[in-house]
This record gives C-alpha cells, structure tokens and sequence, in this order.
C-alpha cells in the first residue's frame, strides 16, 4: 500500500474545510491564506489519477472497475444528498430538477451555479469524478500504449488546455468535468509510468519550496488558472510521498491515526461545508469555541458516515478479487519490472 498518500488525504480535505470556514465567515487564517484552500480539490484529482492508474491491474474488466467506483463513492453521495435535502441550510439551492442531476451525479457539466453548487455544494467535485472514472479505463489502456514522453506530452496539453479555458471562461472552467480532467491525466500518466518501473525521487528539499511557491501564486491568480499552477507541485509531492513509501520508510504520515484519517477524508469533505452553514449562525459565543463545536460534529458525522455507510457498502458491493494496490512494494517492484520490459521508453 501507498500509507503516506492516503494520510495526505487528510490535509487535502483540511485545507478545504479552512476555505470553507473563511468563504462562509466563520474564520479567517493571517493573511488569507485559507483562501488558497480550494485547492485541496485538485490535489484531490491529481492523487486520484495516480493511484487508479498505479493500483488497477491492466487487465482488470471495465465492469468491474466501475462497480468498484459506484461501490467507493456513491452510497456515501446518496446519503449525504438526502440529508442536504432536509437540512435548513445549504449552500446555493435545491429543487427537483437539481437533485435528480446530484443523483446521478451530472450537475458539474450544467452552465448554471445553481445547479452546480446545489445541494451538497462540494458534490461538484464528485460529478468530475465521475467522469474521469468513465474515461480511466480507454484512457489508460492509450498512456500505456504510448511512449513515456508521448504521454507526458499530452498530460501537458491537457494542463495547457485547462488554463486556455481557465483564462477565458473562468466561471465555467473551474467546475466543468473536460476542464479538470486535465489534473486527473497528469496523475494517470505519472502512475502508469510508476507501475511500469519508473522510480523518480524528487528531493524534499526541491519539493518544498516548489510547493510553497506554487501555493502563493494560488492566492493572487483566479482560481482555475490557480488549480493548473498547482498541479505539477501537486505531482512532486505525490511522486515524492510514494518513493517513500515504496522504500518503505516509516513515518508520521504512516501512523495509524493518520492513515485512518485519510481513510475517512472523502467522509468529511462530503458533510464539512454542510455542517459549516448549519452551525456557524447556531453555536453561541467566541469564534473559537464555535469553530470546535464545528470541528467535532463534523468529524464524528464523517467517521459515522465512513464506518456505517463507506465501508460497509465498499465491502457488499464491490467483489472479492485482489488489487495490485495491496501488494507489498516488492511484489509491485517484480510486477512493473516485468511489464516496462515490453514498454518502449
């Protein structure tokens, strides 16, 4: 397993709960910066195409790839959709129309905010999702057909694309599923390239600051030319955090609390701006004491809906067969080994 990339989930979902409290004034962090939290959602798209492409074996049937995706995402959607459905608050709106395309998750491809953001608010996220699952298995079967710099070439057009559309049509760019894809592809491409043997270790002492450089650019440019700045500093950091994993160092992102943190992320990312818009006017006194009443029912809302609703529905609807994404590093090493023998560089 990759430990250190599903702890990572954690701070991903963290930074857009601080974007969340900050945009529906709750709290603000010194000098904005939670503003920069949108973000984490890319990060989100970046890590997805990494550890699809790197933990879903070549020959795994398409049927089954998608029933293993409804399986992860969509009995915890559904959930959260029919509580978004009675709460007194939410985001933006809610009608029928609206919750049917929640349902099937399609509001991210409508021109109109209200259908976009309706409901659960972040569930966009999820229709893009969606979409890159559809794409994943054609999508990958070309990477791994593709020359190594063949496919980074188009991981790169698909960012240079995003931030052509970024820049001229803002206000759909940043939601539409054809835009985002391009964070996805990137880590489809570098995860394909892993599992096949490619081993880079980019330093932490470049990554870093490559990282808080692209994170203060986020903060001055609109938000979907942020998302593509963001992405290949993204890409470091994971490419990063797995070699170490891969090495199999130990560390405090692999502890248990973390790992299982990140385990329950998509939990919280999924109630967090729900709770946010029905507490921040409801819980009395000091700033500080309403964002921890915040805090903890957010956090136990997530770790019920993980442990009642994600796990069990992960369990009963996906099948048995085994994932490459369990294999030890070394049985995974001895795997891409063999399979980039055939690959052409």
């Amino acid at each position: 397993m990759l430990p250190r990339l599903t702890g990572m989930r954690a701070f991903a979902a963290l930074a857009v709960f601080l974007f969340h409290l900050d945009v529906w004034g709750v709290v603000r962090l010194p000098g904005g910066v939670s503003r920069a939290g949108f973000v984490g959602v890319g990060f989100f798209f970046v890590l997805s195409g990494f550890v699809l492409a790197w933990g879903t074996r070549p020959d795994l049937p398409t049927l089954r790839f998608y029933r293993r995706r409804f399986a992860r995402v969509w009995p915890s959607h559904a959930v959260v959709l029919a509580v978004a459905a009675v709460l007194p608050v939410v985001a933006v709106h809610r009608d029928v129309p609206s919750g049917v395309a929640n349902a099937l998750l399609v509001q991210a491809w409508s021109p109109d905010p209200e259908v976009v953001y309706s409901f659960n608010g972040v569930s966009w996220s999820l229709s893009c999702e969606a979409f890159f699952y559809l794409v994943f298995p054609v999508a990958a079967l070309v990477v791994r057909r593709l020359p190594r710099r063949v496919a980074g070439g188009l991981a790169v057009l698909g960012l240079l694309l995003a931030l052509l559309a970024g820049l001229l049509r803002p206000e759909l760019a940043f939601h539409l599923p054809l835009v985002r894809v391009g964070e996805f592809l990137v880590g489809l491409v570098a995860g394909v390239a892993v599992r096949d043997g490619w081993r880079p270790r980019p330093r932490g002492a470049v990554v870093v600051p490559v990282v808080l450089a692209a994170l203060a650019a986020v903060l001055v440019v609109p938000p979907p030319v942020a998302d593509v700045v963001a992405a290949v500093p993204f890409l470091l950091v994971v490419l990063h955090a797995a070699r170490r994993d891969l090495d199999g160092r130990r560390g405090w992102l692999t502890s248990r609390t973390v790992v299982f943190a990140g385990e329950a992320s998509f939990a919280f990312y999924l109630v967090h701006e729900l709770t946010v818009l029905n507490l921040r006017d409801l819980v009395p006194g000091p700033v500080a004491g309403r964002v921890a009443v915040i805090v903890v029912v957010a956090t136990t809302a997530a770790v019920v809906l993980h442990l009642a609703v994600e796990r069990p529905c992960n369990r009963w609807l996906r099948d048995r067969a085994p994932s490459v994404a369990l294999a030890s590093p070394p049985l995974l090493d001895d795997t891409a080994a063999e399979t980039s023998r055939t690959r052409r560089d």
